[in-house]
């Protein structure tokens, strides 16, 4: 009798480490199942982003920069934020820009002085705040275009050397610390065609980044 108890006992064990592993993965599976239902997923979007030193508005000009959505998912613009570097010619020093939620800026159009997002959606209703980048409302859809104001800047700052070249303080929010009109003819340009701009698209939710690239200057 004592010979087949001994011999039970070691099955016994190994059942019940058996047991015992079974439950430890189940409990680790519906872990991860957990947190893998809870991770944001970012959208699926084809963009293209345009820069423009001086892009012509029918007797003006002035820099701006537009993102086309080409196609993919629809966006929500208050979940994205904009980042550019671009590295200054002659001073070397690195621009780094950052749009994300609701910003606007005052321009200087025909009629006085008004406040425009510093992105907004322009086949809508143009200048209205439910366009704003950043706006809960402002949805960007496959062919949309998110543009600057430069449209509305021709009472803006002209530069010293190109009286029809005009300042666009959007462009001002978007690439801190560079100048993009000379007050004088001697100052060096500081945003020219040729240059490189880096700009990211992140989609803030999930953390992703669903536009990268070196964008040169036209």
């Amino acid at each position: 009798m004592e010979k087949k108890e001994s011999a039970v006992s070691p099955v016994v064990g190994v059942m019940l480490m058996l047991a015992v592993t079974i439950m430890i993965a189940a409990i680790v599976s519906a872990t991860a199942g957990s947190f893998s239902n809870t991770e944001k997923k970012a959208p699926s979007a084809i963009l293209d982003v345009s820069i423009f030193t001086a892009k012509d508005y029918g007797g003006f000009y002035a820099p701006t920069m537009t993102i086309k959505h080409i196609s993919g998912n629809v966006l929500q613009t208050k979940d994205l934020q904009i980042i550019t570097y671009y590295t200054v010619p002659g001073s070397g020093n690195i621009s780094r820009g950052s749009l994300m939620g609701v910003k606007s800026v005052d321009v200087k159009d025909s009629s006085g002085t008004k406040q425009y997002g510093v992105l907004f959606i322009s086949n809508e209703d143009q200048g209205s705040p439910e366009t704003w980048f950043g706006n809960s409302t402002a949805t960007f859809k496959p062919g949309d275009i998110l543009v600057t104001p430069a449209q509305y800047c021709e009472n803006e700052d002209t530069d010293a050397g190109n009286t029809i070249l005009h300042r666009n303080p959007a462009m001002e929010l978007l690439f801190p610390n560079v100048r993009f009109i000379k007050s004088s003819a001697s100052d060096a340009d500081e945003f020219s065609q040729g240059g490189v701009v880096t700009v990211k698209i992140i989609h803030t939710p999930s953390g992703q980044i669903i536009f990268d690239k070196d964008v040169v200057i036209s």
